[in-house]
């Protein structure tokens, strides 16, 4: 084998990954939300920062199948999680701006894939749609987890991240 082909057979993983398009997400709108849909799944991204002041993403998720509600938050913050336990549950306190609050059912931290996040579930039934009929009157919300509060992640418009699932749901229903 020659070297220019032993280069050329080296390289070419690199070179292919150049190619390709990573997927960061649905672009957030002048309302500060981007709405996504996919797999039975209508997702609602909002824009926040971490107590360092860095962006982050908080993404609510309502399954249509059964109403089943989350949230996940990317950004810089999750490098300290790294060495998490993907296991365990470490859920997640949503505290609106109403004064209302939702302790999730389970959460915990998904480190080492391409999306890492922390992410909260309320599961199928009524903790889910309790959370949900939250938003209707929220402008804004922070998220607490092991210890650590992230946001506020606000919008304009009250209620518009529930306007968004619902609007999601009826479209894609």
């Amino acid at each position: 084998m020659s070297i220019t082909l032993a280069i050329g057979l080296a390289l070419s993983p690199a070179l292919s990954l150049q190619a390709i398009t990573f997927y960061d997400g649905p672009d957030i709108g002048e309302n500060g939300l981007a709405v996504d849909y996919g797999s039975g799944v209508c997702r609602v991204s909002v824009k926040g920062k971490d107590a360092d002041g860095e962006r982050i993403v908080a993404e609510f998720s309502r399954r249509l199948r059964d109403g089943n509600l989350g949230v996940a938050l990317e950004g810089p913050f999750m490098q300290k999680f790294s060495d998490a336990d993907p296991n365990a549950n470490h859920p997640v306190t949503v505290h609106f701006d109403t004064g209302s609050s939702a302790p999730s059912r389970s959460g915990g931290y998904d480190v080492g894939g391409f999306r890492e996040s922390a992410w909260g579930g309320w599961g199928p039934g009524e903790a889910s749609d309790a959370t949900y009929a939250a938003m209707k009157e929220a402008s804004s919300f922070s998220v607490e987890m092991d210890g650590n509060t992230y946001g506020p992640f606000t919008w304009a418009g009250t209620g518009a991240v529930w306007a968004a699932l619902d609007n999601c749901e009826t479209e894609n229903s």
